[in-house]
């Protein structure tokens, strides 16, 4: 990777689809197991005991965990601050739910900054450098979004 912005744009979504695809449905729908249109991530799921995210380098690991932490504090914020306009915000953008594992918390949405904790769980990695680099982006993105 070259960048961030780079990363962002050209690779995320991309590996955002192939690590679902990795998970059964009955964790990545976990909250909407009927319909399967709101994704789910479990804490444990972005953990090295999964294997979910080994298709992805560390340097992508790390790319990949600063744009999951904004795609999810994004969705918390316009649930939280912009109810009204929350159903047409999630038709849009289908941004994943984080949330706890399963026998006490898969229902209990966790903090955004959680994402960084699982996927560093046992690894090494450093998510700063990744983080300071994406704020422009993410600053522009949300602008650009909400043109």
């Amino acid at each position: 990777m070259t960048n961030f912005n780079t990363y962002y744009n050209s690779r995320f979504r991309q590996d955002i689809n192939t690590f679902f695809s990795t998970i059964p449905d009955e964790s990545r729908f976990h909250e909407d197991r009927e319909n399967k249109k709101v994704f789910s991530v479990q804490y444990e799921r972005l953990t090295p005991l999964h294997h979910h995210l080994d298709f992805l380098s560390t340097e992508g690991r790390e790319y990949f965990g600063v744009a999951l932490f904004f795609t999810v504090l994004v969705d918390e914020v316009c649930y939280t601050y912009f109810k009204d306009d929350y159903n047409q915000f999630q038709a849009l953008t289908n941004y994943p739910k984080l949330i706890g594992n399963c026998r006490l918390c898969c229902f209990y949405h966790l903090h955004p900054q959680d994402v960084f904790a699982a996927i560093k769980r046992g690894r090494k990695l450093d998510f700063k450098e990744k983080f300071l680099e994406s704020i422009e982006t993410m600053e522009l993105e949300t602008i650009s979004f909400f043109k």
